[in-house]
């Protein structure tokens, strides 16, 4: 079966909606991107049209690719710190000569939807966080609405990176199942694949996961277009389609985060 992760996300929306029609305080998100790259420009304008939907304030703040970390950090702490912004989300990835950790390190716990600083990260992997990264949530989402136990499971996740694979491994194994980190210098990735009752993929490299990889009914979220979609979609019991499959939840997790970070003030 494949994924509809716009129609989980229209589902989701309307909650918040209902959620944001009843608070009292009007809530804004605020954003930023440094560069003027198209495809984060474009995530961004996605996200804002969702925010504003629900009657969210977005706030967009850019900057020049050439900024210093030090330069950017102070911004950002400025941008926190303002009453106006209940959330602050950083565009990902940033120039390569920006010290991203520094930067993701001035978004107080608070107001971190993306749990991405240090601080937030902490809290996340010792199970004190009031909230899931945005992945994290993805997942429980699409497992959870398919009644996918997790306890006993066998599970690959391909990459390690801060926004998909190292949240979904850990949570995965918190929930109960046995979880196997492919990484660049894994030898033979599909000895640890073709096991695997659920197969979770963050790496962005196209066609990474191809049929001969995976068993007959396992359950495959692609997060980065790693996967051979048309030619895997036979095999798998579920599978998120290249495009309105798990990113339309993904960015709807954000807002979900940011209310229960505010009832949690």
């Amino acid at each position: 079966m494949i994924i509809d992760g716009k129609k989980i996300a229209e589902e989701i929306l309307a909650e918040i909606a209902e959620e944001v029609k009843k608070s009292a305080k009007s809530l804004k998100l605020a954003a930023v991107l440094v560069g003027d790259d198209a495809d984060s420009r474009r995530f961004l304008e996605l996200k804002q049209k969702v925010a504003e939907r629900v009657g969210v304030g977005f706030k967009l703040y850019e900057f020049p690719a050439e900024i210093t970390t030090q330069k950017l950090r102070k911004e950002i702490v400025g941008i926190a710190k303002a009453g106006v912004n209940d959330g602050v989300i950083i565009e990902l990835p940033l120039p390569k000569h920006i010290n991203t950790q520094y930067i993701l390190n001035a978004i107080p716990e608070e107001k971190d939807p993306d749990v991405l600083s240090q601080k937030s990260q902490g809290a996340f992997f010792v199970g004190k966080s009031a909230i899931l990264p945005p992945a994290v949530e993805a997942v429980k989402i699409i497992l959870g609405k398919n009644n996918i136990d997790i306890k006993g499971k066998n599970c690959s996740v391909f990459g390690y990176g801060i926004l998909v694979g190292k949240p979904v491994s850990h949570w995965l194994a918190q929930e109960g199942a046995t979880v196997s980190i492919i990484n660049e210098f894994t030898p033979n990735p599909e000895r640890y694949a073709l096991t695997a009752d659920i197969i979770v993929s963050g790496v962005g490299k196209p066609n990474l996961i191809k049929d001969d990889m995976i068993k007959a009914g396992a359950v495959v979220i692609d997060f980065a277009k790693d996967v051979d979609f048309e030619n895997i979609t036979h095999k798998a019991s579920l599978i998120t389609p290249p495009t309105g499959g798990v990113g339309p939840i993904v960015t709807v997790s954000v807002l979900k985060n940011l209310l229960k970070l505010l009832k949690n003030d």
